[in-house]
Order: C-alpha cells, then structure tokens, then sequence
C-alpha cells in the first residue's frame, strides 16, 4: 500500500479547525475506499457518511448561532455559504 507523506495547517478559530480537520479525514476515508478490501470499503463509506453527518451537524449549529446573534454567514465547512 503506497504512502505519502502529508502536510496541512489549520487556521480561525477551534471550531473552524475542528471543522477542518473532519474534512480531511472524509477526503482520506473517499480515497481509501479504492484500494480496500471489500469489507474495509463498506466501513470506510460508513465513515465518510458519519464524518459528512457530523460536518453538518456543525454548519447548522454555527448557523443557528449566527441567526441568534444576527452575524454575517461565514462559508460553511464545504466551502459554500450557509449550505451544510
């Protein structure tokens, strides 16, 4: 299994990187999906799916926040504005 070493930063605040961070591990869980045995695959999309599930979870609490506070919508942890 091929290897390469990966480097990344984090910025804003905790919640921000905390948001960062579960992307990542999706991306790695989608591209792990192809070289895995079929059961690995079936656990890893489990992964993904609960990762995605979570990273929403978060865009609609920040959200809800923004809302209760009145503050500008920030772009969400997908990159997109106030969609999760």
């Amino acid at each position: 299994m091929p290897s390469a070493p990966d480097t990344f930063s984090l910025s804003g605040d905790y919640e921000s990187r905390v948001a960062q961070l579960l992307s990542i591990t999706r991306h790695q869980a989608r591209v792990a999906q192809g070289a895995a045995a079929p059961r690995m695959q079936d656990a890893l999309v489990e992964l993904e799916d609960a990762i995605s599930d979570h990273l929403a979870a978060l865009d609609n609490a920040a959200e809800t926040t923004r809302l209760m506070l009145k503050l500008p919508a920030k772009r969400s942890a997908n990159g997109r504005r106030g969609v999760p």
